[in-house]
């Protein structure tokens, strides 16, 4: 049996000793990430009041386009490492509607159809079983609230133009990929938006039950 537990404090320890190279890769994709971060709130049409959980929110780049978005209500950003949130937290520091916590989001600390709506930007390909913290962001979230993903796929397919790029980030953040539509599907939601960006996904799910 697969021994996630173990594999994710290895992936805290990691991004706790890289903590502070983190953001380079951001550099690496030009912009890029962000610039998709940004559409992806476009897209996913939240007011701009309500109770918004960032997942696998790192250095806190997705988590300041949301509290700026959301100004009227609160962002909750989780991670498994301490020192990204730090990072996180000099960072957006101005926000006051933005608070970290850290913790699994595979096992997230929240109880049932607490928020309304999650995001996880550039994260469910670094994790370790991402279906599962899929399945924790179904729970967690209300009837008829979003889930908005966007990650590198595992199989990138021809396409690949970045494949350097996309090659090192897996090596530096042992990024595998994921491939999580068929896994959404499997739950009670509807899928407004679906993107195959051939070297990642892009999906937009509301629950519907």
């Amino acid at each position: 049996m697969f021994d996630y537990v173990n594999e994710v404090k290895k992936t805290r320890d990691r991004y706790n000793r890289l903590a502070l190279l983190y953001d380079l890769d951001d550099v690496l994709w030009l912009g890029s990430k962000q610039y998709s971060r940004k559409k992806l709130i476009k897209e996913t049409n939240l007011p701009d009041s309500g109770l918004v959980l960032d997942l696998t929110t790192g250095t806190g780049r997705n988590a300041g386009l949301l509290a700026r978005w959301v100004k009227n209500g609160t962002v909750i950003g989780i991670d498994i490492s301490r020192n990204v949130l730090k990072v996180n937290r000099f960072r957006n520091d101005r926000y006051k509607n933005l608070h970290r916590v850290q913790g699994m989001v595979q096992s997230l600390p929240f109880t049932d159809e607490t928020f309304d709506a999650v995001f996880c930007t550039c994260g469910m390909d670094t994790i370790d079983r991402p279906e599962i913290a899929f399945s924790e962001a179904v729970r967690v979230v209300k009837k008829n609230g979003t889930i908005s993903l966007l990650h590198l796929r595992s199989d990138k397919g021809p396409l690949d133009v970045c494949n350097f790029l996309s090659r090192f980030y897996a090596w530096v953040w042992r990024a595998e990929g994921a491939d999580l539509l068929p896994h959404v599907q499997q739950h009670k939601v509807e899928i407004p938006v679906y993107k195959n960006l051939h070297i990642a996904e892009a999906i937009i799910a509301r629950k519907t039950g």
